[in-house]
């Protein structure tokens, strides 16, 4: 039985907490990967979270999960310039979310710093 959409409920990759993951860009992520499973394949659905907002004229892009306890590594900008990229670590240096305010660009590039364990969609 497969399930697909902003509406699953599935354990998170990285902490086993069920989450649903509210995004069309994970829907379709899911989609592909049940219809390569029921065409044979043995594929795994392994995405990082995604959400954006225009707030005004600020673009808000967040790849992972930003964590209570997570610290901020600014990788370009700061907060006060009003443009910036940063990652969010875990107290273990693991990186858990790219932000992006008002960098789009950026905010795609520091997604490859971030991992996601398979897990069956």
């Amino acid at each position: 039985m497969y399930a697909v959409g902003d509406v699953v409920r599935r354990p998170d990759p990285v902490t086993g907490v069920g989450v649903r993951v509210e995004s069309r860009a994970n829907a379709t992520e899911q989609a592909l990967v049940v219809a390569a499973n029921i065409l044979g394949d043995a594929r795994v659905h392994a995405s990082v979270p995604y959400f954006w907002s225009d707030q005004y004229d600020t673009r808000i892009q967040v790849h992972g999960r930003v964590g209570s306890g997570d610290r901020v590594r600014y990788l370009e900008g700061t907060a006060a310039d009003d443009r910036f990229v940063a990652l969010t670590e875990s107290d273990e240096g693991r990186a858990t979310a790219a932000v992006g305010w008002n960098h789009p660009r950026g905010a795609r590039a520091a997604h490859a710093h971030l991992t996601t364990a398979p897990s069956r969609p």
